[in-house]
């Protein structure tokens, strides 16, 4: 009987114990299991009925210890007027305010929030009662009004006309349904403002904001053009509005206005030079800036008054600002709550665009928002503008970007700007009526430059993150083919969309030790990684769901290098685990047969060397055509040898039958019950091959889903808290196994000739299915 035997030698010590902690002889390192680690530190958490959290949550946001701090979070205001700086905010505030405010003289709300209101109010006709008022939103998505951004949104002087003209029953109608939309637009936003429903802001990353305020931007600038060239084109449905609108502008461009594109070049030449050249240039030198849209405001006014640019050069102006306010009445509830859908939709529009803008400003200068105040103050205005005849407000891109770039530091801003508008409506309106519309569009598309200058940021979005790029370009696309509304919606849903996919991109990899700083890292990314004895460590960066749980039980199969199904196979041939572990050994030890024939008649021919090499020859009958040689050192501190990368590879020993799997869990966020699954499918596979599946690190969110569905309860031994108690217990498990199946002689592995045709047999087997 011929044998031949392979030293295997001793397993490193390192891979034993922890070599920074010190051991009294025979006294084996502390391992913990998860469980028992967590009955010995964790805190239990308390069992609450739904009463006593809702309780709970109650006290939460009604305590108040601090008095002073909770009214200025309520009241966030007197905490800025407190550090109010007077010689440096006030000239700034004063500025930004009359040149907002007069910019508000002519225009009503934002594009967005007017059109959607007005889509509501725009389906009344003389011949409807008040009974019959619209029920919602037309059914094509169409606002067809005669409203759009800029000098076009809904005004004083348009949708909503004065008691003057409030004899005729028609407007009173759409006065009444307005004001009651606006309403309850503040109700729900209020109400989503007290549940702390801000936190979809949360969902709104900076290339979604971004993305979105440039589009919208696109819509305003889109909604002064004919206002620069002097043309009257016909209001157009959302949906592919900007298309329709620069079709109707390239028909009529013959009938330009050539006066109206002079005066608005001047202007915006005057404007640039100045705000870019002079203010941005020397902002450091100059203690206020130069207030030159409310100069170029009062210098357009004066040459259109002086010169009748109106009558000699058919200017459109902004016409007759009529004065006075109306008087306070309730809202029509009745009529407010038959558009309840219609009043949750615009609510929730409003918003995204204020706060979008809000976070975009906030960034821009350093400072924080909450969200949940800023939705708590729209519904408060919303509401206590109702009792005035007004309708749903929300931020303006242009004059946001208008007081920003003129210089605003704080509310009192608008302090300025609304007591401007006050004083115009009740006494010195008139005085604005000569004011050309062309000289306020021109304002606006300077004043947009810096939200078009947000392209800029694509390049460094598609260096940092493609799927930012891309998030960037679907949101600015959708914003401006179909519209703002329905584009913030497409944005978001594409950016959930981006987040499943990177979950299923994941890809779980093999982690090796490092002995100099005691870590696992990849040992494809990493330099001086060792291997483990028939132990393969799996990380796994990504939740565990139902959308890539297939994914990772392939991924797992493939890194360890046994699939359970095949090796069932080669058990049942064999006749046992123990009998394809030895076979196992064997094959990797004899080295790669990836280039044998088909059927050759193989020879093994062997030699023991001094340090436990085995060479094994493979013959075709014609000649010797493969040979691998195999020396294993494995008293050498590198456990193997070394690549051109520095890692130690494991040698031929070294790759032994994978006795322990380690899933690391300390990248998993969470899992669901089919992630549980997935993970209890993976230990039963390869209970069944004789391999040992372990979990580590595995968070309190994952823990807590094991629990439930009772893998813990079954699999509570094989969890342990962090990768390295794990691999200390697979290598000491391991090194049982292995004085299990080693000879008296010692720790040696004896093939005899009643194996050998296994092995052969087995080769063949491996090289027909590669």
């Amino acid at each position: 009987m011929s044998t031949f035997r392979v030293d295997i030698g001793d397993i490193p010590s390192d891979q034993l114990t922890n070599p920074n902690k010190k051991h009294v002889d025979g006294e084996k390192p502390k391992l913990y299991h998860t469980s028992e680690f967590r009955k010995e530190y964790r805190k239990e958490d308390p069992e609450l009925t739904f009463s006593e959290k809702c309780k709970k949550t109650a006290r939460n946001l009604t305590n108040c210890s601090n008095k002073r701090k909770c009214v200025e979070k309520v009241l966030p205001f007197l905490r800025i007027y407190r550090k109010y700086k007077i010689k440096t905010d006030l000239p700034n505030d004063v500025i930004a305010g009359f040149t907002v405010g007069i910019m508000q003289l002519p225009q009503g709300t934002v594009a967005v929030v007017s059109l959607m209101t007005g889509s509501v109010v725009s389906n009344i006709s003389p011949q409807k009662s008040n009974s019959v008022l619209p029920t919602g939103l037309s059914a094509n998505n169409t606002y067809i009004n005669d409203t759009m951004g800029g000098n076009d949104t809904l005004s004083l002087t348009t949708m909503l006309p004065t008691i003057a003209s409030a004899d005729d029953d028609f407007v009173m109608q759409k006065l009444a349904l307005a004001s009651s939309m606006c309403f309850l637009v503040g109700v729900v936003q209020v109400i989503f403002g007290a549940c702390r429903l801000g936190f979809v802001t949360t969902y709104m990353s900076d290339p979604l904001v971004s993305g979105f305020t440039t589009g919208a931007a696109v819509h305003v600038f889109t909604s002064q053009v004919k206002y620069v060239f002097g043309l009257k084109i016909p209001r157009f449905p959302n949906l592919f509005q900007i298309i329709y609108t620069y079709k109707a502008i390239i028909e009529n461009l013959p009938n330009t206005n050539y006066v109206t594109v002079i005066i608005s070049a001047i202007c915006m030449v005057i404007l640039y030079i100045v705000k870019v050249q002079i203010n941005q240039r020397f902002k450091h030198k100059l203690k206020v800036p130069v207030p030159i849209e409310l100069l170029v405001v009062v210098g357009g006014t004066l040459l259109s008054y002086f010169f009748n640019f109106h009558t000699e050069y058919n200017i459109k102006i902004v016409g007759k600002v009529p004065a006075g306010l109306p008087e306070p009445q309730i809202p029509n509830l009745k009529s407010a709550f038959e558009h309840v859908s219609d009043a949750i939709i615009i609510a929730v529009v409003a918003f995204a665009q204020s706060v979008s803008l809000a976070a975009l400003m906030a960034k821009k200068h350093n400072y924080t928002m909450d969200s949940n105040q800023e939705l708590i103050a729209y519904g408060a205005g919303n509401i206590f503008g109702s009792f005035f005849s007004c309708y749903p407000f929300a931020a303006s891109v242009s004059r946001s970007s208008v007081q920003d770039s003129a210089g605003g530091r704080t509310q009192v801003t608008s302090v300025f700007s609304a007591s401007l508008v006050l004083v115009v409506i009740i006494l010195i309106g008139p005085l604005f009526e000569s004011l050309p519309n062309c000289v306020l569009s021109s304002i606006i598309m300077v004043a947009l430059r810096s939200m078009f200058l947000q392209v800029l940021e694509l390049k460094n979005l598609w260096k940092v993150s493609r799927y930012d790029c891309v998030i960037w370009v679907v949101t600015f696309l959708a914003v401006v083919i179909l519209y703002v509304d329905l584009g913030l919606w497409v944005g978001l849903i594409f950016s959930f969309l981006t987040v499943v996919v990177r979950t299923q991109c994941a890809k779980a990899v093999s982690l090796q030790k490092i002995p100099d700083v005691e870590m696992f890292a990849d040992d494809k990314k990493y330099l001086k990684t060792q291997a483990q004895l028939g132990i393969r460590v799996i990380g796994f960066n990504s939740p565990l769901y139902y959308a890539n749980g297939d994914m990772f039980v392939k991924q797992v199969f493939q890194i360890v290098g046994l699939k359970p199904e095949r090796a069932r196979k080669q058990i049942k041939r064999l006749g046992s685990i123990l009998e394809f572990r030895r076979v196992s050994q064997m094959t990797l030890v004899c080295g790669s047969y990836s280039h044998v024939d088909p059927k050759p008649p193989l020879t093994p021919t062997h030699s023991i060397g001094d340090h436990g090499s085995v060479s094994l020859s493979i013959s075709n009958g014609s000649g010797e055509i493969s040979q691998r040689n195999s020396t294993a050192d494995l008293h050498s501190n590198g456990n193997g040898v070394r690549s051109r990368n520095g890692s130690i590879k494991p040698s031929s020993c070294n790759l032994a039958y994978v006795h322990h799997v380690i899933i690391d869990c300390s990248s998993m966020c969470f899992i669901d019950s089919v992630g549980s699954k997935i993970l209890k499918q993976v230990i039963e596979e390869y209970r069944t091959v004789g391999t040992v599946v372990f979990l580590a690190a595995v968070r309190d969110e994952v823990w807590r889903v094991l629990e439930a569905t009772g893998f813990v309860e079954k699999y509570d031994s094989q969890i342990y808290l962090s990768v390295h108690d794990a691999v200390i217990a697979a290598t000491i498990e391991g090194e049982g196994e292995n004085a299990d199946d080693a000879s008296s002689e010692g720790r040696m592995c004896t093939i005899t000739e009643e194996v050998e045709p296994k092995v052969n047999d087995y080769l063949m087997t491996d090289y027909k299915s590669v």
